[in-house]
Parts: structure tokens; C-alpha cells; sequence
């Protein structure tokens, strides 16, 4: 199937509270629609994720970030953009937000916090544009285990158990095993992840 086949198909399975095995702009990932509660708590099963570990939101413009978040300082908003454009290792950003019901599954509850992606993935931002809303994404590997930076890396039980497999990009290797992780406070920053 083609790119935009691969979006209509995948949009489909989302709108339907469905889990969708995905390339993102760093390893394949699981997703759902990050609005949808049953289809996280899926999520969570397939990996054998324990629930107190959050999982990541990618969104795919910085509008998108400032629904979910709020407004942002200006040096946040540098470090993103300036990242957007080189297309380095891409960067999840950790919030502090509100206690928000929709996002409680989300939400790290010592300290509030949403961690958050702007993709530059061509693929992803399509989906979530055409979606209209944000997506889950964690690296589709059972909890402990490596991230697949291709899609034969990939374990038989996660294939079994989520709704849909993209079809695109399974030949490509990722040249990153993940995002950077990082909060920043005051225009300090603490790197969370490498």
C-alpha cells in the first residue's frame, strides 16, 4: 500500500479505538488515539507495561503542543523549533500541566508532568493531522526489551496482538534508538534521557 493508503487505513483503526504498529521519527512504536482511555489501557497489556510508567503523546505542529500544554516560554519553543529544522535526534519535552482526567493515564503523578513530542516524521505528522488529535507513542517492545529500529526487529507477540501494521517503512532502519528526554526549568536543562 502506498503513503496515503497507509493514512486512511491507519486513521480508520484509530477513529475506532484500535492499537496501530507504526514508524515514527526515531524506532517503530504502538499508538493509539491519546484521547482514548480502553485503547491505552490496550497499549499498556500488549507491552506488559507496568502503569506507573507514562508514555509519550506525539503531536505534529507546535499549535498542537500549546492545546495540550499551554503556553510555552520562548526558550522552549527555540529548542524545538531549532530542533524541527536540523532533524537531529529528535526531543520529548516533559511539562508540567494541570491533572487533566482525559491524560490521567499519562500524567506522571509525583509532579504532573506530560512528556511530550513534535515529530518531524512526513508519516507521523500526516496521521495526526488528518487524525486531528494527538497519538501515543512507546516503542513496540515487550517492557525491558530493546527497541526495534526496523520493522523485523519487532517481536511476533506484539505483531499477534496489536489491530494494525502499518505498511510502510518496513525495509528502513531507524539511526535512533530514541528521543532525548528532556525538562527544562528556567531556561535550564535537564536531560532526562541520552
Amino acid at each position: 500500500m502506498g503513503f496515503y493508503k497507509e493514512i486512511e487505513r491507519s486513521v480508520y483503526i484509530l477513529k475506532n479505538g484500535k492499537s496501530l504498529l507504526y514508524p515514527t521519527d526515531t524506532v517503530w512504536a504502538l499508538g493509539c488515539d491519546a484521547f482514548n482511555k480502553q485503547a491505552i489501557n490496550n497499549i499498556y497489556k500488549i507491552k506488559y507495561r507496568d502503569l506507573s510508567k507514562t508514555m509519550i503523546l506525539l503531536v505534529d505542529n507546535i499549535y498542537r503542543l500549546y492545546e495540550l500544554v499551554g503556553d510555552i516560554s520562548p526558550f522552549i519553543k527555540k529548542v524545538i523549533l531549532y530542533n524541527l529544522k536540523q532533524k537531529t535526534q529528535p526531543i520529548t519535552v516533559v511539562y508540567r500541566v494541570k491533572n487533566n482526567k482525559i491524560f490521567r493515564n499519562l500524567i506522571k503523578k509525583n509532579d504532573n508532568t506530560l512528556a511530550v513530542r513534535v515529530t518531524y516524521d512526513p508519516f507521523c505528522i500526516r496521521l495526526i493531522k488528518k487524525l486531528d488529535k494527538p497519538i501515543i507513542s512507546t516503542s513496540a517492545n515487550l517492557s525491558g526489551f530493546s527497541s526495534p529500529k526496523s520493522f523485523k526487529e519487532i517481536n511476533s507477540y506484539i505483531i499477534k496482538n496489536i489491530d494494525y501494521a502499518v505498511n510502510y517503512k518496513r525495509y528502513k532502519q531507524s539511526i535512533y534508538n530514541h528521543s532525548k528526554i528532556i525538562k527544562i526549568f528556567s531556561k535550564k536543562i535537564k536531560i532526562l534521557r541520552m
